[in-house]
């Protein structure tokens, strides 16, 4: 508890001293901050509690070929930073939301720019939000012994607490104590697990146990199906977005656009490092696991169960970082999008800035309550993270070629959202009429998913009217040209491919060994 305290008097003290020097938006950094300061913010923003849960309940249920599912993401992991976030930085929007109206003129991108806040705004970063919470109060559940509606509804306590202060220049702060009390929690836990397991060799008893979860390629037709979706599609149509998202105001809060890209790289170079650490002390935590319960929540169990009492302190900051700082981000940027485009830019454009302090602040704490309420009817964290990545198929590639496809309008994009989201929710009752109903029905609804709502895209692309050379007037000073774009575009995908081939070929030799 002694280090509990002090990470409490640390925040409250940051924050205190801090407060007096915010003056502007709650959303946007009103102070530059250096590069690394930047980067690091980004790292903790990708990086989740749920992770190690989430790796977890993946090798448990599928083995190490159901590590594509994440490793496939690599091979796009490089355009956001080497593409877009110069342009991001340069553009200095207060919300990615406000790209919309500067992309698209006219009445249907003033309403694409209001559905989306609310859409965005409101339900995605609900969903996100929950989705780290289940991850935080399994922690909260297993460290104190309480059950999973208590952990939740402390877990989401904390949360709104954090909301009150959640100011973005205070935050970029905070997230660098944030990252070393992640870093010193995540080398403990690797060490304590590699004592007990790793410098035995026995860490991979797991997989010896089950050969069959050894191997990183697919075994049946079932497996080698998922594993095309994970690679041949996938990561284009669900993960590739352009970096608009709560990452936004970190490329716009540093100097230049150089410093956006460093910024930009900096998670991905650290993510790299610690990802053999991380997947390696999963698979040594599920051979040491003799519950019966979910691999999931196993993870955190055999943890815990398995750190001397001294470590465990520090272990659960760690855990707590990556919630904290993950939740904060979310909340600020849905917020965001509620009071800045939905409320200020639409509903009542005239309220003051004390006012608007005050609201911002109250949309946050609202969002912390939805995000409880969806978090106590969930309780598989793959299962969430599927659906997801349904509800983005197809609208990922539009959110790319929209910067250099300037045919492509602001109904394209509306109808891009509304029809993954339709097509999400209808799949399933046709599914088992389908004749690949033997395969798996997640991943036969991500490419069905994926097909239908670039088919519906593309189509209304075509049949509505176009603003092209107004558009190309806005864009071209942005971008440059667009073969530079292309250029930027493939070389940043061939270093995503690299990264990938790097990645099967370290685990390759580190499982035959």
């Amino acid at each position: 508890m002694l280090l509990i305290s002090i990470y409490l008097l640390l925040v409250i003290s940051i924050t205190f001293f801090q407060w007096k020097n915010v003056n502007g938006s709650i959303f946007k950094s009103n102070q530059k901050v250096t590069w690394w300061v930047s980067g690091l913010s980004l790292y903790m923003l990708f990086l989740s509690v749920d992770q190690g849960q989430l790796i977890s309940g993946i090798i448990s249920e599928h083995g190490m070929q159901g590590m594509w599912m994440v490793w496939a993401g690599n091979l796009g992991v490089f355009v956001v930073p080497l593409v877009f976030a110069p342009l991001w930085h340069k553009l200095n929007f207060s919300t990615d939301n406000q790209f919309i109206l500067f992309r698209f003129p006219g009445k249907a991108g003033t309403w694409l720019h209001r559905f989306r806040a609310i859409y965005v705004g409101g339900l995605v970063v609900t969903l996100a939000v929950s989705f780290h919470l289940i991850g935080f109060a399994r922690v909260i559940q297993v460290f104190y012994g309480l059950s999973l509606f208590q952990s939740t509804c402390i877990g989401g306590g904390i949360m709104l607490l954090f909301a009150i202060k959640n100011v973005l220049d205070i935050k970029l702060k905070l997230d660098v104590l944030h990252t070393v009390l992640f870093i010193i929690s995540f080398f403990a836990v690797v060490f304590f697990v590699g004592k007990a397991f790793i410098f035995e060799k026995d860490w991979m008893k797991f997989l010896v146990e089950h050969p069959a979860k050894r191997s990183l390629f697919p075994n049946n037709s079932s497996a080698w199906f998922s594993m095309f979706i994970y690679l041949g599609v996938q990561w284009w149509s669900c993960y590739l977005f352009d970096g608009g998202g709560a990452e936004t105001s970190r490329f716009t809060a540093v100097k230049t656009p150089k410093d956006a890209i460093k910024a930009g790289l900096t998670p991905i170079l650290i993510s790299f490092l610690l990802s053999f650490f991380m997947v390696i002390h999963v698979v040594a935590l599920l051979g040491y696991s003799k519950h019966s319960m979910p691999g999931e929540l196993a993870y955190v169990s055999s943890l815990f169960n398995l750190l001397p009492s001294y470590s465990k302190d520090i272990v659960f900051l760690g855990f707590f970082a990556m919630f904290i700082t993950t939740a904060e981000s979310l909340l600020n940027w849905g917020a965001s999008f509620l009071v800045i485009d939905a409320w200020n830019g639409w509903l009542n454009p005239n309220k003051k800035q004390k006012e608007h302090r005050a609201f911002s602040i109250f949309m946050m704490l609202a969002l912390s309550l939805l995000s409880v309420l969806v978090a106590l009817n969930v309780s598989n964290l793959l299962d969430l993270i599927k659906i997801t990545f349904s509800i983005s198929a197809g609208v990922a590639p539009l959110f790319i070629l929209r910067w250099i496809w300037f045919r492509i309008n602001a109904w394209s994009q509306l109808t891009a959202m509304l029809s993954s989201g339709l097509y999400t929710l209808c799949y399933p009752l046709f599914h088992y009429y389908s004749p690949w109903n033997h395969l798996p029905m997640e991943e036969s609804r991500i490419i069905a998913v994926t097909i239908l709502t670039s088919l519906t895209w593309i189509l209304v692309t075509f049949t509505t009217a176009a603003d092209t050379r107004e558009t190309e007037r806005t864009m071209l000073p942005i971008i440059g040209t667009k073969t530079l774009m292309v250029q930027r575009l493939f070389l940043a995908i061939l270093l995503g491919i690299t990264l990938t081939l790097v990645t099967t070929i370290t685990w390759h030799l580190i499982l035959r060994g």
